[in-house]
């Protein structure tokens, strides 16, 4: 009987042993894989079909954009089709309620000069990867393109269950209004980091994010 006990027993032990070094192996197995595009960042938004129409409108209007993107060293926090349409949406509401009602805007109508100034901070001056802004726990200020407007980027590491810091990279991306207090600030977390392209970085921001950062954008753009 004894014998029969201390056999059960040594077999209950190696299947827990082969189970949490199972579980555990999966989690030590993470490996954040650094994606390289053969191309340029423009090269990048281009290749991906039916995902960044309206951002490369918004480039084909703005000159010397798109040679920024092309051959500069950048850093480029991508923004989808959605974005755009969310923006229009909230833009064209407000013009309809106000008084008298203003005529709809779209990208190709819109004030340039607004597009621009909004459309750079999407562009900082640059490559940074999210290794860069995790050396700071509060992460970097980082100027954009042409106006050297001030954007801020910070590493957020999710975890996989049991490993801390072993799940996929996040950017905390933000337009801090030029003000020093956080809670003025407007943040958007990427959905992917990291894309190196042959003369920049680029992330990509999720389709639910409204482009200008908010309300500021909105403004701008219905000032009479």
């Amino acid at each position: 009987m004894r014998t029969i006990v201390t056999i059960l027993f040594s077999l209950v032990v190696v299947y827990n042993l082969g189970s949490c070094k199972k579980v555990d192996t999966t989690y030590r197995n993470y490996e954040n894989h650094l994606a390289e595009f053969n191309g340029s960042a423009l090269k990048y938004l281009q290749g991906q079909t039916g995902q960044y129409d309206s951002m490369l409108l918004a480039l084909d209007r703005i000159q010397g954009l798109k040679d920024t993107l092309d051959s500069k060293r950048i850093t480029l926090f991508a923004v989808s089709n959605k974005s755009f349409d969310l923006m229009l949406q909230n833009v064209n509401n407000a013009r309809a309620d106000s008084l008298p009602i203003m005529p709809p805007l779209s990208i190709r109508t819109m004030n340039q000069a607004v597009l621009d100034s909004f459309l750079c901070r999407y562009i900082l001056r640059g490559q940074y990867f999210s290794d860069d802004y995790r050396q700071s726990g509060d992460g970097l200020t980082l100027p954009s393109v042409k106006y050297g407007y001030n954007m801020a980027a910070q590493y957020i590491g999710t975890n996989a269950s049991g490993f801390i810091g072993g799940g996929p990279r996040e950017v905390k991306f933000s337009d801090p209004k030029n003000s020093i207090f956080v809670r003025y600030w407007v943040s958007v977390n990427t959905i992917t980091t990291d894309i190196k392209a042959q003369n920049g970085v680029v992330n990509v921001l999720p389709p639910g994010h409204d482009f200008g950062f908010g309300d500021d954008f909105v403004r701008a753009l219905n000032r009479r």
